[in-house]
């Protein structure tokens, strides 16, 4: 069994600093008997590299990540005490010690309060354990453990990685940093959701992943039976990805794996930092196994200032009855693809996915219609570009379930039915709608539907392939 982590204190970081933080006296030694097996224990003929990767992995077993815990540096989580200033001395400690840990035990009061805290480069985890409890939200909803909540009206982001370069590499930045278990309460003491908030912003860093968090009520959009306030626009939520430059070594490689939501304006944001800086967005990042209920916005890729392409959806799901949509992209630079997969779309009040960007891949997702006009929209601008959607649609189910406002599968909101046929690109082919067997509702236009409220036909090019999905009705 491996070894329980170790936990510094500030009067033990003088010491923990004067050694090498790496190699600490318990790994040299270690190394030193791996070592001195290699010597003396093989076996003429044995496979030497077999046995240098296993006392590779007997060195690594026996490393100790040196862990900061939040309450030794006099954090309360007694949900109501500001935190931040003792947060953010074990943030600073941790910094500097690289690949170091910090702590955050579950809060006795339910939250740790703060103003903002930031995440100095240095710091390799941040790890907590949360459980967000919504099975009868909006009107009883809990978030436990490991939870960070607002100290007042006025915060902006509960955590902050990374600092900004102004269009600047920072090298100093926690690169490569894991957010594992934490929780981000949206409400304020007082009760109320803070208008605008996010649980985290990742701004100018790269490889920062979220796993196995949860937030409840960031930048909540106010819907009936949430708590007052709101953020109808979205602007705030669970994370987002700022990138103020265009290089990798921005902010690349966002993820957000296995990680829950309640009640956010936006679960994940990707794009520019700043009108001043709008950098290249924040791309290539991945949203993976997630459950997010309740939110306004569910991913906005690229909404106002840069492009952010390269991102994968895949395995996720996303249900909001009252929410403006699931996945917006495109809508500011220039992205080349987003890949969605696997994914359950539940309900919304517009389109599931609203496609402004090139390369849309949409494969094997399942779409529940209700209230939204349809699942999949591509928006005008894609009619300038030539050859656009340039998108692969494929494998999708589109379910009505008695809806009485669905027009179609795909919406063409750039193209008549005969630009699209003369100009279009893409596959369109293999996609399913139903009704449960029931008759389709008078809103139906067709699996397709131009910007004219037409029916788009089979269309067959050496650029595009438009076949006409299977439609089961009574």
């Amino acid at each position: 069994m491996p070894d329980a982590p170790q936990h510094s204190t500030p009067a033990e970081t003088a010491a923990s600093l004067a050694r090498d933080p790496v190699v600490t006296r318990r790994r040299s030694l270690a190394l030193t008997a791996v070592g001195a097996g290699l010597g003396l224990g093989l076996l003429p003929g044995r496979d030497t590299r077999a046995a240098a990767a296993t006392a590779a992995a007997t060195a690594a077993a026996t490393t100790k990540r040196t862990v900061f815990d939040v309450t030794a540096y006099g954090a309360l989580g007694d949900g109501h005490t500001d935190d931040t200033r003792a947060i953010q001395a074990a943030l600073a400690a941790a910094g500097a010690v690289p690949g170091s840990e910090v702590h955050f035990p579950a809060a006795p009061g339910g939250c740790y309060r703060t103003s903002g805290v930031t995440v100095p480069g240095g710091v390799a985890a941040l790890t907590g354990r949360s459980a967000l409890q919504d099975s009868h939200a909006p009107v009883v909803a809990a978030l436990t453990g490991s939870v960070l909540a607002p100290s007042g009206t006025g915060t902006a982001s509960l955590l902050t990685v990374g600092v900004s370069g102004d269009g600047q590499v920072v090298d100093a930045n926690p690169h490569g940093l894991t957010v594992d278990g934490l929780g981000f309460l949206g409400t304020a003491p007082g009760g109320g959701a803070v208008v605008g908030m996010w649980g985290a912003t990742v701004v100018d860093t790269s490889d920062v992943t979220f796993v196995d968090c949860r937030d409840l009520y960031c930048g909540s959009p106010g819907f009936n039976g949430y708590p007052s306030g709101g953020d109808p626009d979205g602007t705030g939520g669970f994370v987002r990805f700022l990138s103020s430059g265009t290089d990798n070594w921005f902010a690349v490689n966002g993820r957000v794996l296995s990680c829950s939501s309640y009640g956010a304006g936006t679960f994940v944001l990707a794009d520019g930092l700043s009108a001043a800086h709008p950098g290249g967005g924040s791309t290539d990042g991945r949203v993976s196994g997630c459950q997010v209920n309740g939110h306004n916005h569910a991913v906005q890729l690229g909404p106002a200032l840069a492009g952010a392409g390269g991102w994968s959806v895949v395995d996720s799901h996303f249900s909001s009855a009252e929410g403006a949509g699931h996945l917006t992209y495109g809508l500011a630079g220039t992205p080349w693809t987003l890949r969605v997969e696997g994914c359950y779309f539940d309900l919304c009040a517009g389109a599931h996915i609203d496609c402004h960007g090139r390369g849309l891949q949409a494969v094997g997702n399942y779409f529940r219609a209700l209230g939204g006009l349809c699942a999949v929209s591509f928006g005008k601008e894609l009619a300038v570009a030539g050859r656009d959607p340039a998108a692969l649609l494929t494998g999708n189910v589109l379910d009505l379930d008695g809806s009485t406002a669905t027009a179609c599968f795909a919406h063409f909101c750039g193209f008549t039915a005969a630009e699209l046929a003369a100009g279009g690109g893409g596959e369109f082919t293999g996609n399913l709608v139903h009704n449960h067997g029931a008759p389709m509702p008078a809103s139906w236009v067709g699996p397709y539907m131009d910007h004219a409220g037409k029916p788009v036909p089979r269309i067959a090019t050496a650029q595009l392939d438009l076949a006409q999905a299977s439609v089961l009705s009574a």
